[in-house]
C-alpha cells in the first residue's frame, strides 16, 4: 500500500490495507496479538504496592516532623501528590478494563476491574465503558463525551482541575451518557449503575480515612482525601489534554461548539511516560487505531507498522509529555 504522509493521518488507514516488507497482512499479524496477562497483574498490581508504600513513607515523614502545623502541611500535601499519582496510574487500568483486556472473559475482567480498580477511583466499568466507547466513536468533534482537551492549558484549567470543579462537570456528563445509553428498567444490582460503584468505593476511601485517625496518622488521612479528591482529577485531566488537544488548537474556539478535530500522540517509553501513561496510554495513537489490542501488545503493533508505508505517519505524532505541555502551556 502506498501512502501520501502529507495527506493522510494514521486514524484514516484502514487495517485491511498494511502489508509490511516481509508480505505479512497486519490482518493475520493482529490474531497473534494475545493479552499478556502477567504483565497486565504484574503492572497493575505494582501501582497498589506503590500506593501502599507511598501510605508507609507519609506515615513514617509524619511521624518524624512530629506533626508540627509548617511540616505536616507540605507533608500532606506532598503525600497528596504522590498518592493521586498512584491513583491515577491505577485509573488508567479502568480504561483497559473497558476495553475487556484485564482479564480472558468479559463477566471476569469486569468483575476484576471494579474490584482491583473501580473500588479505588469510585467509577463502575460498565457505566464508564458507555462513556468512553463513544469517546471514539466521536473523537474530536462536538459529540465527544471525554472533552477536557476543549479547554487551553492554562491557570484556569489547572485551578478548575485541582479544586474539583472539571472533575464534577465530568461526573455530570458521564451520568448523561450512561442514562441515554441505558436500557429502560436496567437493574442497579447488576453493576449497570455509577452511584452503586460511587457508594462502595466512597464508603472504602472513607474507611481509610477512618482508620488512618484513629490510628495517630492525620497526615495521611489528609493526604489520602487531597491524592482523591484533587490530584486525581488533576492529573487524569492534564493527562487527557496532552493526549488530544492539537497544538494548533485557538485559545478562544469553543470546541463544544466548534469540532476540534481528532488528534493522537505517541509517547514513547521512558519511565515518566511509562508510568503517568500506563496501560498503554504512553502509545495512546495507536490505541485509538486499533482500540481492542491489549496495552501489552501496542509495542508490537508499532514495530509492525514502522515497517509499512505508515512509518512517517507515526514519526509525525512521535513526543514527549513534557515537549507536549510546552507547545500547549498557556500559563
Amino acid at each position: 500500500m502506498q501512502v501520501d504522509a502529507e495527506a493522510l493521518d494514521i486514524g484514516k488507514v484502514r487495517h485491511s490495507t498494511l502489508v509490511d516488507s516481509s508480505g505479512t497482512r497486519y490482518v493475520d499479524f493482529r490474531r497473534t496479538l494475545t493479552p499478556r496477562w502477567k504483565v497486565v497483574w504484574a503492572t497493575l498490581l505494582c501501582g497498589h504496592l506503590a500506593l501502599v508504600a507511598s501510605a508507609a513513607l507519609i506515615v513514617y515523614l509524619g511521624n518524624v516532623t512530629a506533626a508540627t502545623w509548617p511540616a505536616s502541611g507540605l507533608l500532606a500535601l506532598a503525600g497528596g501528590a504522590l498518592l493521586g499519582f498512584w491513583l491515577h496510574y491505577l485509573m488508567t487500568y479502568l480504561h483497559e478494563g473497558a476495553h475487556y483486556n484485564l482479564a480472558p472473559g468479559r463477566e471476569t475482567s469486569d468483575a476484576l476491574t471494579n474490584s482491583f480498580v473501580g473500588l479505588f477511583v469510585g467509577m463502575n466499568v460498565k457505566s464508564y465503558r458507555k462513556v468512553h466507547f463513544e469517546h471514539h466513536r466521536y473523537l474530536g468533534t462536538t459529540r465527544d463525551p471525554e472533552r477536557s482537551y476543549f479547554a487551553p492549558l492554562n491557570r484556569r484549567f489547572l485551578v478548575e482541575g485541582f479544586t474539583g470543579i472539571r472533575l464534577v462537570r465530568a461526573l455530570k456528563g458521564y451520568r448523561e451518557v450512561v442514562r441515554s445509553k441505558s436500557r429502560p428498567g436496567e437493574e442497579q444490582a447488576k453493576g449497570g449503575s455509577v452511584d452503586v460503584v460511587f457508594l462502595v468505593s466512597g464508603l472504602f476511601n472513607a474507611l481509610v480515612i477512618v482508620c488512618a485517625l484513629w490510628s495517630g496518622a492525620v497526615v495521611l488521612a489528609v493526604a489520602w482525601a487531597m491524592g482523591q479528591l484533587l490530584f486525581l482529577p488533576l492529573l487524569n485531566t492534564v493527562r487527557q489534554v496532552l493526549e488530544h488537544r492539537s497544538e494548533f488548537a485557538d485559545d478562544l474556539t469553543d470546541y463544544s461548539v466548534v469540532p476540534h478535530g481528532p488528534v493522537n500522540r505517541l509517547f514513547g517509553d521512558g519511565l515518566f511516560a511509562a508510568v503517568f501513561g500506563a496501560a498503554g496510554f504512553n502509545r495512546h495513537l495507536l490505541h485509538h487505531w486499533d482500540p481492542s489490542v491489549s496495552f501489552t501488545r501496542l509495542k508490537d503493533v508499532e514495530l509492525f507498522l514502522m515497517n509499512t508505508d505508515v512509518a512517517p505517519l507515526l514519526q509525525r505524532r512521535r513526543t514527549t509529555y513534557y515537549r507536549t505541555w510546552r507547545q500547549l502551556d498557556r500559563t
